[in-house]
């Protein structure tokens, strides 16, 4: 039976963190996303004309507490266009409707609703894009800066570490240097504490191998911009294997501003993310063969159907393989 008690998301954040292992990232996205619905739902219930955000309420803190019964099937639709007006990606959108829907049967499981009536309302058809990315000669003319000063060697590392592996922004910035083992592969920690192994190449090896003097340099307090460090922000720092400016652990922010300059001091006119790079890695390695299966394991993809939305094959490279291939194809027929 429907209650009408007061909805409390952190009950339901916590449930996140504790059963599913949830990120802080993947937390903090849900609370947004619920007290953006939770102010839009309040303005309405009382009839109020009103945005996505609910008033354009500048605060998550203000994000008023609100009655379970007021959670319908034509609230969360009217929520959804309101974000189609705002002109929100099909993506946004459907990922702020799964943070209701998934708030929707955590409320049916503690018994406050009978059943989840943002069940009723479907995502947005997804826009069939691809993610940016680089060329082999891109990726050369990026890597090719000059510069071999302290933060130059650091961020030569850091880029060729990226390419490499194909690893997330927030997986190399967390990447800690007792996971560089010796065999030229990594330990990595991804999305939802998994573990994997992903190996790197010779240049990203030299290009550590000339990184991690300076780090231990950094260390020692010869950081550029050197801060003076709390005790845990140091500890943490001793334990990275990439450092900001500052001294403490590289940043995903940092990677982002790091990339921006290199790409700046190069001939390429595109705009470039440190996820362009993670889809180039795993571009280059389709195009030359590898198979789809090995890329999924590299990426650390839980779906195969996930990896291919990440990959992106030349046509001369599908013509290749398609009259390699097919009986009725091949040059040699009459």
């Amino acid at each position: 039976m429907t209650t009408t008690r007061l909805l409390d998301r952190d009950d339901f954040l916590e449930a996140k963190r504790l059963e599913e292992d949830a990120s802080t990232h993947t937390l903090r996205a849900y609370r947004s996303d619920l007290d953006q619905f939770a102010n839009f739902l309040a303005a309405f219930v009382s009839g109020e004309e009103t945005d996505y955000r609910g008033n354009r309420v500048k605060r998550v803190a203000d994000a008023p507490a609100i009655p379970a019964t007021a959670i319908t099937a034509e609230a969360v639709r009217a929520w959804s266009a309101r974000m189609h007006e705002a002109r929100l990606s099909s993506v946004t959108i459907g990922r702020k409707l799964a943070a209701v829907r998934s708030f929707g049967n955590f409320l049916c499981r503690e018994g406050t609703l009978d059943n989840n009536p943002a069940r009723q309302v479907r995502n947005p058809k997804a826009e069939q894009r691809l993610p940016r990315f680089l060329t082999e000669a891109d990726v050369d003319s990026l890597l090719g800066f000059a510069d071999r000063s302290p933060a130059g060697t650091r961020d030569r590392a850091l880029l060729e570490l990226l390419y490499a592996t194909g690893l997330r922004a927030s997986e190399i910035a967390g990447l800690n240097r007792d996971k560089v083992r010796a065999d030229d592969t990594l330990l990595v920690l991804g999305k939802g504490a998994k573990e994997r192994i992903v190996p790197f190449g010779s240049r990203a090896r030299a290009a550590l191998d000339a990184w991690l003097p300076v780090r231990n340099s950094w260390l020692a307090g010869e950081a550029p911009r050197r801060r003076k460090m709390n005790a845990t922000v140091r500890q943490d720092a001793t334990r990275a294997l990439f450092l900001g400016d500052h001294g403490g652990r590289v940043t995903t922010d940092a990677l982002r501003r790091i990339l921006d300059r290199r790409l700046r001091e190069s001939p390429i006119a595109k705009r470039v993310t440190p996820h362009a790079l993670r889809h180039s890695f795993a571009t280059h390695l389709l195009n030359s063969g590898a198979d789809l299966r090995a890329i999924q394991e590299l990426l650390g993809h839980e779906s195969l159907a996930t990896t291919q939305r990440y990959t992106h094959l030349s046509t001369r490279r599908l013509q290749d393989v398609y009259r390699a291939s097919h009986p009725r194809a091949r040059r040699d027929q009459d």
